[in-house]
C-alpha cells in the first residue's frame, strides 16, 4: 500500500451563496480527489446545501470564511477591506494547520481575499469566471498570483499585457455528463397540446437580460406560436426580488402572464432545463453559460445571442441557434425550434456536442498544471 501523504490543495472561495461557480468547483474538487490531491475548502457560503456542507459530507476539511457580495461602491470596497482582515487570520491558520502544496483562488473574488503575504511559500492559481471585473483588480491581482485559469477566450482576453501569456490559460468549465443525462423533468407544467416550453435559466439579474426573453417570447406568441415560458433563478437579494416584480409586470403588460412559469425557489434548475423543449441564453456579457452546457447534455437545442462564452461554446453547433442581441433576433431563433420533429432529430447532435464538455478534459488541463506549478518556485 502506498502511504505517501497526498498533496493538499487549499481551494478558496468567497461567494456566501452558491451558484455556477460553485457548482464547477466541486466538481473540480471530486475530480482531483479520485486522481491524488486532498481537497481542502475556505469558503463562504454557510447554507444548509450550500459548498461548505456538501465539503464537510465527502470528508474534506473546511474552513469557515465570513463574506458579503460587494458592490463596486464605496460601501462595498469598505466591505471588502473588512472581508480580507477577517479572512487573512482564517486563511494564515489554514496554511499553517494544513500546509498545502497550493492555493486555487475560485474567481476574482476569492483572489482579492488573499491578504499580501499570506501565501508565502505557496504557490497561487487563480480560476477567472468573470467579465465584468475592476481593472485596477486585475492589476493588483496579477502580481500576486503565479498562474491564471479562464473559463473561456473572452474572460482570458481581459488578462492579455497584466501576465505573461504563459502564465495564462484557457481551460472550459468540464461536466458530469452522465449525472446531468440522468436529471428527470419537473413536474407541473400545463399539459395543453401543442404548447413547445422555452426556458431562461439565470439568477435574476439585469445583465442577464430576462426582459429580452420576455419580449421574444410575446413576438412569437403575436405570430400565432403556443409558448410557455419558464423563467428559473434566485432571487437571493431584495434587489433581485424587486427586479423579479418588474420582471412580472412586464410579462402582465406584454399579454404573456398566463403563459409564464416563474421558478425563483428550486433547489436546483436541472429539473427545468430536463422539462423544457428549448433553452435560451440573452445575456450579452456572459462569460461562459454553464445551462447551455447542461441544457444540451439533456437533448435540448439552444437558442443564444451569439456573444462572449455562448458564442465561442456553440459556434458550429447543430442543435443551436445563434443570434443577434434584439428580442426579435432571439424571437426568430426561438421559431426555428418550435418543430417536435426538428428537436427531435437534434438530441443526439446536442449530446455530442456537450461530450465535447465532459469533464476529463477539465482534469486532465488542470491537474497538469497543478503538477507544473508545483515544481515551481513561486
Amino acid at each position: 500500500m502506498d502511504s505517501t501523504p497526498k498533496q493538499r490543495i487549499l481551494y478558496v472561495d468567497s461567494a456566501p451563496f452558491s451558484g455556477g461557480a460553485q457548482e464547477s468547483l466541486l466538481t473540480l474538487m471530486e475530480g482531483v480527489a479520485v486522481r491524488g490531491w486532498e481537497p481542502l475548502l475556505a469558503g463562504a457560503d454557510h447554507g444548509e446545501h450550500g459548498l461548505l456542507a456538501r465539503c464537510r459530507q465527502r470528508g474534506w476539511r473546511v474552513y469557515e470564511l465570513r463574506t458579503s457580495h460587494w458592490r463596486a461602491s464605496p460601501l462595498g470596497v469598505a466591505r471588502l477591506g473588512l472581508d480580507r482582515l477577517a479572512a487573512g487570520r482564517v486563511l494564515r491558520r489554514a496554511l499553517a494547520e494544513a500546509e498545502p502544496a497550493l492555493i486555487h483562488a475560485n474567481g476574482v473574488r476569492s483572489g482579492l481575499l488573499l491578504p499580501g503575504g499570506a501565501r508565502g511559500p505557496v504557490p497561487v492559481i487563480l480560476h477567472d469566471r468573470d467579465l465584468r471585473v475592476p481593472r485596477l483588480a486585475l492589476g493588483w491581482l496579477a502580481g500576486r498570483v503565479g498562474q491564471v485559469l479562464a473559463i473561456s477566450r473572452c474572460v482570458a482576453a481581459k488578462w492579455h499585457g497584466q501576465v505573461p501569456a504563459e502564465r495564462l490559460h484557457v481551460v472550459p468549465n468540464g461536466f458530469d455528463l452522465g449525472r446531468l443525462a440522468a436529471t428527470p423533468p419537473a413536474a407541473g407544467l400545463s399539459p395543453a397540446a401543442g404548447r413547445v416550453w422555452v426556458a431562461l435559466v439565470a439568477d435574476l439579474e439585469p445583465w442577464k437580460r430576462h426582459d429580452v426573453f420576455l419580449e421574444a417570447v410575446a413576438q412569437c406568441v403575436a405570430a400565432g406560436a403556443d409558448l410557455g415560458a419558464l423563467v428559473v433563478g434566485r432571487a437571493r437579494t431584495p434587489a433581485a426580488s424587486r427586479y423579479l416584480h418588474r420582471l412580472q409586470g412586464l410579462a402582465v403588460t406584454l399579454g404573456i402572464a398566463t403563459r409564464v412559469r416563474w421558478v425563483s425557489t428550486a433547489a436546483s434548475a436541472l429539473p427545468w432545463l430536463a422539462a423544457a423543449d428549448v433553452v435560451v441564453s440573452a445575456a450579452l456579457a456572459e462569460p461562459f453559460g454553464r445551462t447551455i452546457i447542461e441544457a444540451l447534455a439533456l437533448g435540448r437545442p439552444v437558442v443564444a445571442v451569439n456573444a462572449c462564452g455562448p458564442g465561442e461554446i456553440l459556434a458550429g453547433c447543430p442543435a443551436a441557434t445563434l443570434t443577434e442581441d434584439t428580442a426579435a433576433a432571439l424571437a426568430a431563433g426561438i421559431r426555428e425550434w418550435l418543430s417536435a420533429e426538428r428537436r427531435n432529430a437534434a438530441v443526439g447532435a446536442a449530446r455530442e456536442w456537450a461530450a465535447r464538455y465532459e469533464r476529463t478534459a477539465m482534469l486532465d488541463s488542470i491537474c497538469e498544471l497543478y503538477r507544473a506549478t508545483g515544481r515551481e518556485k513561486p
